[in-house]
């Protein structure tokens, strides 16, 4: 099917999309290694199950290398690096995390030419240019009044969040050669989970998946991460990367302010800006670019 990667990107945006909106209403108060904890726990079983489903195993066939490079993936991109962007979207925001977190594609593009030799036609250059351009016209803004140390916090999390997301995909690209998406997904999770235990073990903060797990808020938010951000989300995302390359696939996961604006228009009854009009159709005018 033609484009296949990059609609399977486009979807999984969308699902962070709806995400990251649920977790910045309702995940305000709830720990942020908590929620992640618990969202890729439940993302893991969901996963697998699939792969019953789907494949009659629960146990992903794949060899040493791919088990290394995958799970160091989850490690990464899971653990340490939605941590910190769960984190920033409870201090600043959604809007202002995806700001900084849209330098994503640029790194992506840099470690997918360093390690893997993927090389970008003058055109594809051109429209992830012109599509990070539109997403931080988009979403350019001020850190939210407040404490000024939360605020230069949350810029901080923001940004250990985007090294950690462009070095994900990379080492899944690395990892999925030949390997589906599905399996591929449950090892990302099982270093996830492993890499969760173990900070949350460094920081002691086990107790704080309890309140989590109490609250009508804390379930909302579980139940949107796991089915949609996870099982969905990370399904999609493992197919565009395996078949796209990582920058291409990295500026397409970064559509997420972009898609936030007709939902807050239509749906949360938001006023929408000319600035942010136009950084969408800069956005769109770049997107197509690499659809041609």
């Amino acid at each position: 099917m033609p484009y296949l990667g990059h609609l399977a990107a486009l979807g999984a945006a969308l699902c962070w999309t709806l995400n990251s909106l649920v977790m910045e209403r309702k995940g305000r108060g709830l720990s942020s290694w908590g929620l992640n904890m618990l969202t890729k726990l439940g993302g893991l079983i969901l996963v697998s199950t699939l792969a019953w489903l789907l494949e009659g195993r629960l146990i992903p066939q794949a060899n040493a290398s791919q088990w290394s490079l995958l799970l160091l993936s989850g490690f990464i991109g899971f653990s340490i690096g939605d941590g910190f962007l769960f984190t920033a979207f409870q201090q600043i925001g959604a809007r202002r995390t995806m700001l900084i977190f849209s330098a994503n594609p640029v790194l992506a593009a840099i470690l997918g030419w360093a390690l893997m030799g993927e090389a970008l036609t003058i055109q594809h250059i051109i429209g992830i240019l012109l599509a990070v351009s539109g997403i931080m016209l988009v979403i350019r803004g001020d850190v939210p009044a407040g404490s000024k140390a939360a605020g230069w916090q949350g810029i901080l999390w923001a940004t250990l969040a985007t090294l950690g997301q462009a070095a994900g995909v990379i080492l899944s690209k690395l990892g999925l050669a030949t390997l589906d998406a599905v399996p591929a997904a449950q090892i990302r999770l099982i270093g996830g989970v492993v890499g969760m235990a173990l900070i949350l073990t460094a920081i002691k903060r086990w107790n704080r998946l309890f309140p989590i797990l109490k609250s009508e808020s804390g379930l909302q938010v579980l139940t949107v991460s796991i089915v949609l951000g996870t099982l969905v989300g990370m399904v999609l995302s493992m197919l565009s990367i395996k078949l796209i390359p990582a920058a291409i696939a990295s500026i397409l996961f970064s559509l997420m302010p972009v898609m936030i604006l007709p939902l807050s228009a239509f749906v949360l009854k938001e006023k929408v800006n000319s600035r942010e009009t136009l950084g969408a159709l800069v956005t769109v005018a770049g997107v197509s670019l690499l659809f041609l």
